[in-house]
Parts: structure tokens; sequence; C-alpha cells
């Protein structure tokens, strides 16, 4: 479960309602702009209890079209955050994911506005490419090549996934693998599955955490711009 601070476990104690907002290229859109914003992650293949797999997260943002342009696969950050009924006291923004444009579309509202909806996928399809050329010594320990992939894939292992990675297994080379089929290889042998956290960190969830951190997995929906609720399972 994500780290929240004691102002946040304040507010949700008692009556509170939540904001959203979302960075596109470190531009920030929010109240007045942002029409809608969901989020969809999960850890098991069509809900199922497996291992074994690495599952991109995708982000739909519906959005009032910026005067700037946005470039090709621009990145998406979403936050989301509480405060209470009479709005004097705010918890800190809390990230819920890192993404990038897949693809988008332009439309009007009936009125001269135009919206602008956008579809994006989190780093885990760039895992998708064939293993690199390798500096590593084959067999080689597992959380060197997690570290091998991550460092080629450009992002950071997540410090829980580190903490889980310690049997020290040797990993064969595969020639003709992609990162994503090394990474399922691993997760496998650890009894879980690979996702990106929410602050764009690779993550191993096994299945212990689906019960004791199920928080942080649960779709991340706002329907309407700031209505979002936590549930279901990832």
């Amino acid at each position: 479960m994500q780290s929240v601070s004691e102002t946040y476990k304040q507010i949700v104690a008692g009556d509170f309602k939540t904001q959203v907002k979302v960075l596109i290229n470190g531009t920030e859109h929010g109240h007045g702009v942002l029409r809608s914003l969901k989020t969809k992650n999960q850890v098991f293949a069509q809900g199922l209890p497996s291992v074994g797999g690495c599952y991109s997260g995708e982000i739909d943002i519906v959005i009032q079209k910026p005067s700037q342009v946005i470039p090709k696969q621009a990145k998406l950050q979403p936050f989301v955050r509480v405060h209470d009924i009479e709005e004097t006291k705010f918890s800190a923004w809390i990230p819920k994911g890192v993404y990038y444009i897949d693809t988008r579309k332009t439309a009007e509202d009936g009125t001269s506005v135009k919206i602008l909806t956008l579809h994006g996928y989190d780093d885990m399809l760039r895992a998708e490419q064939d293993y690199p050329d390798s500096a590593l010594v084959w067999p080689a320990k597992d959380i060197d090549v997690l570290r091998e992939i991550a460092a080629f894939i450009g992002v950071e292992l997540d410090e829980r996934t580190v903490e889980k990675v310690v049997n020290g297994y040797d990993i064969p080379y595969h020639e003709g693998y992609s990162c994503r089929e090394m990474l399922g290889f691993i997760a496998a042998m650890y009894a879980g599955n690979f996702v990106m956290s929410d602050t764009g960190k690779l993550r191993l969830i096994v299945l212990g955490d689906v019960y004791e951190d199920g928080e942080e997995g649960s779709y991340l929906i706002n329907e309407e711009g700031f209505a979002i609720t936590f549930g279901g399972v990832r």
C-alpha cells in the first residue's frame, strides 16, 4: 500500500471529497479543464489468480484541448488528493502512475470548445523489446537481470521488488527472448507478476501482496472529473 500522510488519514476518517489532476509533459491540468480520467491496472489476467505475467496499465483522459501542442508519446501523470467538506484541509497530491500517450482524438462538445481524448499505456510496453546486448555473465543472478532490464527500458526497480528478490536464482540466457518474457520467467519463480507502480517503477507483486496490499492496486476512476472511487480487484 502506498504510504500516506497523517493529514490524509485524518481527512478520510470523516466526510471528505477527492480531487484529481494530470500533468501532461509537466503541464498541470485540473479543475475546469479536466473532464474525466480513468486508469486501469491489473495483477492477474482476466482477474484470475496466475503467476509469471507482466501487465501494462492504461489511462483514458478527456480534457478541454489546451492551446499548447502536446507531442507524440507525451508523459501523462495523474494525481489524486482528498480534502474535508469545508475545504480547509487538503492532503498532499498522491501519484497514480506514469503513462505515455498512444492515441488521441479531437472533437467538439456542442459549443466552440474542443475536447481532446487521450489514451495511453505505462512503461511495461517497453519491455516488449528483445533482450539487449548484455554485460552480465550468464547464468546471471535474478536481481542483476532485473536491474539490467530496468536500465534498458528506462525505469527504476521498486524498492519492494529489491526486498523480495533475494533468493539468488540463476537465470539462463534465452537468446531471442524479449525483456517481458524474461520478466515473466523471474516472476513465476517468485509466484508473482510484474506491474509498474504508482510512481512508475518496476514492481514485483507476489500472491500474498494481493491480500496485504490490495488497496494500492484498485482501479482509480474519475467519471466526471472529480468523483473517484477506490475498489474492485486489480
